[in-house]
């Protein structure tokens, strides 16, 4: 394959970067890119590969391949992730690895309810976990995670935690047989709680960012529920804001 994946990465990057294939469209399939570069089908692939790993676009099967950036956005120290989709996050995830993963069931008491926004009484199986730059094992770890999912779902996802690589979320899919509808998302400054602070050799009370995220398969029918804290210095988030006509 040599090094013509490289050039066929560098000329799509640039054609994302001049608005060629917008943010938010998708791009041409496998074969239909083949063609038109005049390049292998596997050559395509490797370098639709790198662009995924530069943050610019997400796969997906069946879904193709989603420009999620028009420029790569990951530079450095750290993470940094875009919010245009659900299959952002997935991909986030299958870029990073679990460490330290265990799980629990859970019943939601009034203060757990209250603070999660879960129903009181409700059951819960809790994953929690650190989250570690696949590229960069020994750096500090980007966050930890707490993860609820209904209990309905618990047992298929149990099974499968240990081997899964991707987002709790695609299990939870699996389970429900079918798709997450809506993503709601809350960022906020906050400290790091003494009990995750050693594992992610952070100071306790240091700056940080939390963010939650409620996953619905349909109106109000919250299926999943995931609490990330990162330490300030080591994650971004990428938005883009476009005017409406």
């Amino acid at each position: 394959m040599s090094k013509r994946y490289a050039e066929v990465a560098r000329q799509l990057v640039g054609e994302i970067g001049q608005g060629v294939h917008p943010v938010g469209s998708t791009l041409p399939s496998e074969p239909a890119l083949a063609l038109a570069l005049g390049v292998s089908r596997s050559t395509v692939r490797a370098a639709l590969d790198e662009l995924q790993k530069l943050g610019m676009v997400s796969r997906r099967p069946s879904l193709g391949t989603r420009v999620e950036a028009a420029e790569p956005q990951r530079a450095g120290q750290g993470f940094s992730q875009t919010l245009g989709s659900v299959e952002a996050i997935s991909q986030y995830a299958a870029d990073t690895r679990r460490e330290g993963l265990t799980l629990a069931d859970m019943v939601a008491d009034r203060e757990k309810a209250k603070r999660l926004g879960l129903p009181p009484g409700s059951r819960w199986l809790r994953i929690s976990y650190c989250r570690v730059d696949r590229k960069d094992p020994e750096a500090p770890p980007i966050c930890w995670t707490d993860v609820y999912v209904d209990a309905q779902y618990a047992d298929h996802v149990r099974a499968r935690m240990a081997t899964h690589v991707g987002a709790v979320s695609e299990l939870v899919e699996e389970a429900a047989g079918r798709r997450i509808a809506e993503v709601e998302q809350t960022l906020r400054a906050s400290g790091v709680p003494e009990r995750m602070a050693e594992a992610l050799q952070a100071p306790v009370n240091g700056h940080a960012l939390e963010i939650t995220r409620s996953y619905f398969l349909g109106a109000g029918e919250l299926a999943l529920l995931s609490v990330s804290i990162h330490p300030g210095d080591r994650f971004a988030y990428v938005s883009r804001l476009v005017r409406a006509e």
